[in-house]
């Protein structure tokens, strides 16, 4: 559980790869897994989890961060809803599109969630350096009084095992569910 202080804003979150270890999309559980060697329970922990196999490409990669108090916490809200919801960024031949803004309702006190493509990513196959695959799905920040909360789920089925240039972007539907779930797992642990 989150350490409060007297007015009810979080001081210390709880151990997050804990928290989240069985509401993780089972396809990305045993994937590769990176945890930020700085976490801390009392500032930020951050981590991600790859796969790339023969049939598909799933990243997923999860930021909590604890902020001094809510104003600062809501700044985030503001820069998802401005500057990374409905966009398009080119960066060399990679092409990240973002859908237009969605409010999610009865997750935190604010959830602001958004679907994401991407066109030409970098090949993550050793010794590949080509841009090859796209993939899709979801963004999802909330925020819990003075904690935020991003989720990115990005993947992509091949048409054929190794065809990384042919296939199909994640479901949105599924995807925004995984997302969702995670964020409402961290949650109950921070109430």
């Amino acid at each position: 559980m989150a350490e409060k202080d007297e007015a009810g804003l979080i001081v210390r979150v709880p151990d997050i790869e804990q928290v989240i270890s069985g509401s993780i999309p089972a396809e990305v559980a045993k994937g590769r897994y990176w945890k930020d060697p700085f976490n801390r329970r009392t500032e930020a922990q951050h981590f991600s989890w790859k796969v790339f196999d023969a049939q598909h490409n799933r990243d997923l990669t999860l930021d909590v961060t604890r902020k001094a108090d809510v104003a600062k916490a809501k700044a985030k809200a503001a820069y998802v809803e401005n500057d990374l919801a409905n966009d398009r960024v080119r960066e060399g031949r990679q092409v990240v599109d973002t859908g237009p803004i969605e409010k999610v309702a009865d997750l935190a006190d604010e959830c602001l969630g958004f679907s994401i493509s991407r066109k030409n990513a970098m090949s993550a196959i050793p010794g590949d350096d080509g841009q090859k695959y796209s993939m899709s799905g979801r963004y999802l920040y909330c925020r819990f009084k003075n904690v935020n909360i991003v989720v990115d789920w990005e993947g992509f089925d091949y048409s054929r095992p190794w065809k990384l240039d042919a296939g199909t972007g994640m479901n949105q539907a599924s995807s925004e569910r995984d997302v969702e779930r995670i964020v409402r797992t961290i949650v109950s642990t921070l109430r």
